[in-house]
């Protein structure tokens, strides 16, 4: 091809770019970027760890853009977040945290005068908390101080966690409450169904005693009419003494327990050591208190992990 010929075709080329870009300007069709300046921005929630993010997240659905403060896999019980972590909070307008105790750095944020725009919402405003180490005879193993922060576990606490979530938001944009209103209904009549399913599952066992590896589970027994024996304290990664651990396993034999539960973000080690001193099998009975990488791809959900935990539990108890 000549110099003359390539000279057309790059004139070409350049002409029709231009009558393109003329076109796109007055035509109706947007670009990612201009699709996302013309839309109303979400405002930014924070969720201290898992449960109350899938709260937030139901409630807030595409109004609010909802992320988990505490890293995927990550156990919450005295987690200390990073300066990066922290870094990543600017823009954030609520931060939902659960309270009792739970979030060893909460305080620290709140006198820090960092985040004087944003608010600090706590989700178990409006509960009774139990004390730490006010649980049944049998649950007494390790003395514990404070109180009980596990109040999701009890799926009607749950419900007044969302409604206090729910409030938060109305307040942060009232231009969208009935939205929120609606979602947390929504949200609330799948608590109440869970409520349901643990009542029905639970009515008709064998046994009432079951040895969780953490403390995390008072109000769940409270609300269900079962009993917990649980390895170690309010916070699962806590040592136990020795004579500890003999207790556990000597009620263990005592209540003939067939399963010794374990937990999904911690070494299962102790747990198994337990099993086999008592002739027990391991399952997972989750605190839920995050969730790990597969889980997240795999979109598993709050009801999601309370319903596998009612089918181990059912295994435990000797369900019919």
């Amino acid at each position: 091809m000549n110099k003359l010929g390539a000279g057309i075709i790059v004139g070409v080329a350049i002409a029709v770019a231009i009558i393109a870009a003329i076109v796109l300007s007055n035509s109706n069709v947007s670009s990612p970027a201009n699709l996302q300046s013309s839309e109303t921005p979400k405002f930014k929630v924070a969720a201290s760890f898992f449960p109350l993010y899938e709260f937030a997240k139901n409630v807030g659905g595409d109004k609010a853009q909802v992320y988990s403060f505490l890293p995927i896999g990550s156990e919450p019980h005295e987690w200390e977040p990073s300066i990066q972590e922290i870094e990543g909070l600017k823009g954030t307008k609520l931060f939902i945290y659960n309270g009792a105790g739970m979030e060893a750095y909460i305080s620290k944020f709140m006198e820090s005068g960092e985040f004087a725009n944003m608010t600090f919402v706590k989700a178990t405003d409006g509960i009774t908390l139990l004390k730490a180490d006010s649980a049944e005879d049998d649950k007494e193993i390790l003395t514990q101080g404070g109180m009980d922060p596990h109040v999701w576990n009890d799926p009607i606490y749950a419900e007044q966690e969302v409604i206090n979530i729910k409030n938060a938001m109305k307040k942060a944009d009232p231009a969208n409450a009935q939205y929120y209103e609606d979602n947390a209904d929504a949200y609330i009549t799948k608590l109440s169904a869970l409520d349901n399913s643990i009542k029905t599952g639970l009515s008709h066992c064998k046994k009432d005693t079951f040895v969780s590896f953490h403390n995390a589970f008072n109000y769940f027994t409270n609300r269900y009419g079962v009993h917990d024996v649980w390895i170690t304290g309010i916070a699962p990664e806590a040592d136990v003494p020795p004579q500890d651990i003999q207790k556990v396993i000597q009620i263990a034999k005592d209540k003939d327990v067939k399963v010794i539960f374990s937990e999904d973000l911690v070494d299962p080690r102790l747990a198994n050591t337990l099993a086999s001193e008592v002739g027990a099998k391991v399952l997972v009975l989750s605190p839920l208190e995050g969730i790990n990488e597969t889980e997240q791809q795999e979109g598993k959900t709050y009801l999601d992990k309370w319903h596998e935990n009612l089918k181990n539990l059912r295994v435990a108890l000797e369900c019919q």
